[in-house]
């Protein structure tokens, strides 16, 4: 694989892979910190935070990988 395709290559991976662990994390967040140990019934609002966060973090992350570019 050359330079170029390797770099774009690890764009998209940074991408779908910050998307992936924010789902992952808000979902963990919302059933097992939120309802198991408090009790507490916020199912969709910390995954849409951590789905939030994971874009931003997944773009950062492709945007620093574009710039040594």
């Amino acid at each position: 694989m050359r330079g170029k395709d390797f770099l774009a290559l690890t764009v998209g991976f940074n991408i779908v892979g910050g998307v992936l662990a924010g789902l992952l994390v808000g979902y963990a967040f919302d059933i097992w910190l939120m309802e198991g140990l408090f009790g507490k019934k916020t199912f969709p609002f910390g995954l849409f935070f951590f789905f939030f966060v994971g874009v931003i973090a997944g773009f950062r992350n492709a945007f620093r990988d574009l710039k040594r570019l």
